[in-house]
């Protein structure tokens, strides 16, 4: 396939997206761009802090997530925050 052919093809394809799957392939092309500097960025953390990460992605892969919203209600009053 010839580039016309395949900006063709992806653009018709994104037509017939509904709301939600728009914006997960928005989200995977805004990553996609910006691969190359998101590894730099992973290269300059420690260890430890990439540990961590990859701890929660296994995590939230597993379903072991909560809510934003319960999260922040829980630091708001541990931390005696307003709102």
């Amino acid at each position: 396939m010839k580039a016309a052919e395949l900006r063709s093809d992806l653009l018709h394809k994104i037509e017939g997206l509904n709301f939600h799957q728009l914006k997960d392939i928005y989200g995977l092309f805004q990553n996609y761009l910006n691969s190359n500097e998101s590894m730099e960025e992973w290269d300059q953390l420690t260890l430890p802090q990439r540990l961590k990460i990859e701890e929660g992605i296994q995590q939230a892969n597993a379903g072991r997530t909560k809510p934003v919203t319960e999260v922040t209600a829980r630091l708001r009053k541990k931390y005696g925050l307003n709102g």
